[in-house]
């Protein structure tokens, strides 16, 4: 049905189709020509500052927005890093514990002779990497739970700590105390 419609439309405007647009019709034809040809210009001039403004804008959103959830993500990695388990903890307090407490009494009865200073000094470079050591242990544990093998590590390695302020306080305090003894 439409295209019957249009078939006859077609034969009846067919002796308009032969006539020639009057000039008024010309002018009008090319004055809307130009006008629409002088806002497109218009729009081309203003769309570039208006374009390279949306690009920076949107770039620099872009940009706040990865920021922001990296750091988001960040902190909840570093919030959400496992622990050590209880007994784990217990057994870091029991030998922290005792090393500090040897050091306190080294620290007392240490004299100032250079040379027990200069083994002070030594034992306490060994006792920091000792707690270098343990740190890493730690780190390693806390993503690790349940590894038999690093959790006997990270013991030995508190052990060790406590066995080395025990070795220097048996040299040094028992040495001085048998010193003031004899005299």
């Amino acid at each position: 049905m439409g295209l019957n419609n249009l078939e006859n439309k077609i034969r009846e405007d067919r002796l308009f189709f032969d006539e020639e647009p009057s000039a008024d019709h010309f002018i009008k034809f090319k004055e809307k020509l130009d006008f629409l040809a002088e806002s497109e210009n218009k729009k081309h001039v203003f769309s570039f500052p208006i374009r390279k403004v949306m690009a920076v804008a949107a770039s620099a959103g872009l940009v706040l927005f990865i920021s922001i959830f990296a750091l988001s993500e960040y902190k909840n990695k570093e919030e959400a890093a496992p622990q050590l388990s209880e007994e784990l903890l217990h057994v870091k307090m029991y030998y922290s514990t005792l090393s500090d407490e040897k050091m306190e009494k080294i620290n007392r009865c240490v004299s100032n002779s250079s040379e027990n200073e200069l083994l002070l000094e030594s034992t306490k470079n060994r006792l920091l990497k000792l707690d270098e050591n343990t740190q890493v242990l730690e780190e390693k544990l806390s993503y690790a739970q349940g590894n038999k093998q690093l959790e006997n590590a990270y013991i030995q390695s508190l052990m060790a700590k406590s066995e080395v302020t025990n070795q220097i306080y048996e040299q040094l305090c028992t040495e001085n105390t048998q010193i003031l003894i004899t005299y």
